[in-house]
């Protein structure tokens, strides 16, 4: 029955999420013509993007365990032990504890996702062959996503794939033992302990110090013997089966299920409530105006567009000016500190006797420093979303008009802190006499400031090229998501370099003038035409 229930689950699902493919599918510009809207109907289609997808699920999972691995064991591990002969034995500490007090943290049957809720409230399945099925399908295929990693792992630190396959097999034990702890004082005292924000402080607070502090000062319990012993591994045997046992007699399925899958709980607009987040660091209320800000005869002489962005930046001067403050405060903090730790460490400042070996780090900096993303979000939340309802506003020779004001806006505002940045740099140089000419200076000054236009030409050409936002808050257009990643990997990747090629700084530049120049010819032709309310 329980397979039946789960290959149920697996339809009703594949085809919710075929349904989600095809629909942003069809709204990429170009592609999405492709697909009639016919191919709703195609079942055996649907069949097979939703194999597809369980497919990539798979995968996505195996790298998602790879990466949480890595990142709370593996890393620390490295870190903390520089002896290899140590590495394992930190390793399997940390795995233990995360294993053992981490299933604690969290439960499976008190969840209430959207799957569930559509399942069991508007499918009425069964709430505990629901629960069940799906508790038992996710702890036993856990394993074969944990396998992989745990034999990588393993042979990486010093073990042995045995040693990684036995630790596998406690895998699915240690998950059922936090289901057990829950259901069990649940069955006695009607309390959901994972709901509860003390408990989970304390137990989060519990497994990073028992976890890590032993490693730390390299004195980690002695677990290998222990736990690739024969009675372990019966004992962990013997966990999981207990498990099962309890999870199919537990009989108050029901009832959690009725506090934790309420119907106005999933009737409230997620998506709406994202988007206000998403936008609640610019949001300005008539309120936290000032009589002098709302005075528009201050910009009686300025006509069009120049007279709405003036009106425009000084309303909101606080929201944008705040983040550049802050940026200022912090060029500020670091120079000071520079300036007192080369009074104990003389060879501090050694890596700014040359600008080309500092130039791949400003360019990721000057990415950060950036306020151009922050301020095209504020342009449509306090802006935008209602005047683009007017044709006036998005004609051809209006749209163009208002991008140019904006510009010299955002890119005034960014280079502030590529002077802040420049002045603190160069002004190292000459106190310290480093080995700066004039025209290192002037060299390294100018990289700066066409680094800060780039990124202040980069966020205005995603934002009236691709327009992404929507009325509702949300993002639309996967296009500006990537092209962002993209550039923000590349700026990331500089930061990687550790020693650039002579010819590296040119590249920059020449890349820089060449996407700036790319980048205001596309705005110029197609911006009237995207740069709309979606």
């Amino acid at each position: 029955m329980m397979i039946q229930t789960q290959r149920n689950i697996f339809h009703i699902m594949a085809s919710e999420n075929a349904n989600w493919f095809i629909y942003y599918f069809k709204r990429i510009p170009f592609l999405g013509k492709i697909l009639p809207d016919s191919i709703y109907g195609n079942i055996t289609l649907k069949k097979r993007v939703a194999v597809l997808a369980a497919i990539a699920g798979i995968f996505g999972k195996i790298f998602g365990k790879a990466f949480f691995a890595g990142l709370s064991m593996v890393a620390p591990v490295f870190f903390m032990e520089k002896s290899p002969s140590l590495r394992y034995a930190a390793f399997l500490h940390i795995f233990l504890m995360i294993s053992l007090i981490g299933s604690l943290l969290t439960s499976f049957v008190f969840e209430a996702d959207r799957n569930r809720y559509i399942c069991i409230r508007l499918m009425h399945m069964n709430p505990k062959t629901y629960i069940v099925s799906t508790l038992l399908f996710d702890v036993l295929t856990d394993v074969l996503y944990m396998l992989p990693v745990l034999l990588l792992v393993s042979v990486l630190l010093g073990g042995t794939l045995r040693q990684g396959l036995l630790l596998t097999a406690l895998v699915p034990g240690l998950n059922l033992f936090g289901e057990i702890f829950h259901l069990y004082f649940y069955s006695k005292r009607k309390v959901m302990l994972c709901k509860k924000a003390a408990f989970e402080i304390a137990i989060g607070v519990l497994c990073l110090a028992a976890a890590y502090v032993p490693p730390i000062f390299h004195r980690p319990l002695a677990l290998g013997g222990i736990l690739f012993s024969p009675a372990c591994i019966l004992a962990g045997f013997a966990l999981l089966a207990a498990g099962v046992i309890y999870v199919i007699k537990f009989n108050e399925y029901h009832e959690i299920t009725a506090q934790t899958l309420k119907s106005a709980n999933f009737m409230i607009d997620k998506s709406r409530i994202i988007g206000e987040a998403r936008f609640s660091d610019v949001a300005m209320r008539e309120k936290e105006f000032t009589r002098e800000e709302l005075n528009s005869n201050r910009y009686a002489g300025k006509k069009g567009f120049a007279y709405l962005n003036a009106i425009f930046f000084e309303r909101h001067k606080r929201i944008l000016v705040r983040p550049i403050l802050f940026r200022l405060c912090i060029v500020a903090v670091i120079f000071a500190a520079c300036v007192i730790a080369s009074f104990f460490l003389p060879d501090f400042l050694e890596p700014l006797s040359s600008p080309a070996k500092i130039l791949p780090v400003f360019v990721f900096l000057m990415y950060l420093a950036s306020i151009g993303e922050r301020v095209c979000k504020a342009m449509f939340y306090n802006c935008d979303i209602s005047l683009l309802r007017y044709s006036f506003y998005r004609d051809k020779k209006a749209v163009l008009s208002n991008f140019k004001v904006r510009l010299f806006r955002v890119a005034g505002l960014n280079f502030i802190v590529a002077f802040a940045i420049s002045a603190a740099v160069v002004g190292l140089a000459l106190i310290y006499h480093l080995n700066w000419s004039m025209g290192d200076s002037l060299f390294f000054v100018l990289t700066i400031f066409l680094l800060s236009l780039f990124f202040s030409v980069h966020h205005l050409f995603l934002y009236y090229v691709f327009q992404p936002y929507t009325t509702e808050l949300g993002m639309k257009n996967p296009f500006y998501s990537i092209i962002n990643t993209v550039v923000y990997l590349l700026s990331y990747l500089c930061l990687q370099i550790k020693s650039a090629p002579s010819y590296f700084t040119m590249l920059v530049l020449i890349s820089t003038i060449l996407y700036i120049v790319t980048a205001l010819i596309l705005v110029r032709k197609y911006a009237w035409k995207t740069f709309r309310v979606k």
